[in-house]
């Protein structure tokens, strides 16, 4: 008798790309959370990180200058992941790190909450690059696109109603 593999189904499903303007931060969130209702229990938790990985997005890269964009994808699957994923235009400055809070820095807290409230987080680059494989992580001094993403874990199994 063959066994039988279930692939995730996936519950929610969305794409959307955005001015890289300030402003348009709190769209990111709005769409994020319309795409969350069957996850309430992650809802906070994804919308904040889409927020802090927007941000760094239009901060550090070419996704914040005149004519930039910004790529966010974001996907419920029925296994009980929600995958978030943030895409930029490159030409970054410096590697993405996980700062300890400070009480007198202004900013620099973004992917220290990711690291927080996620299960994983990571960085990659667009395409897949052949010569790094497609899950790798971003090389030392890449500069070209990125795909910011993390993972949450949710204990809500909805049923498949694609959206």
């Amino acid at each position: 008798m063959a066994v039988q593999v279930l692939e995730p189904v996936a519950t929610v499903s969305g794409g959307l790309a955005l001015p890289g303007r300030p402003e348009q931060c709190s769209q990111a969130r709005l769409w994020t959370r319309s795409l969350l209702h069957p996850f309430p229990d992650v809802a906070d938790a994804v919308e904040l990180v889409a927020s802090e990985f927007f941000t760094n997005a239009i901060r550090y890269t070419a996704s914040g200058r005149p004519g930039g964009r910004v790529g966010l994808t974001l996907v419920g699957l029925s296994s009980g992941i929600v995958h978030l994923e943030i895409v930029d235009q490159g030409c970054a400055e410096g590697t993405a790190a996980v700062l300890p809070p400070a009480v007198d820095r202004t900013h620099g807290r973004g992917l220290f909450l990711a690291e927080a409230l996620a299960q994983a987080w990571g960085q990659v680059p667009t395409g897949g690059d052949p010569r790094y494989g497609p899950f790798a992580a971003a090389p030392e001094g890449h500069r070209g696109p990125l795909v910011t993403w993390a993972d949450f874990l949710t204990k809500i199994r909805p049923a498949s109603t694609m959206r």
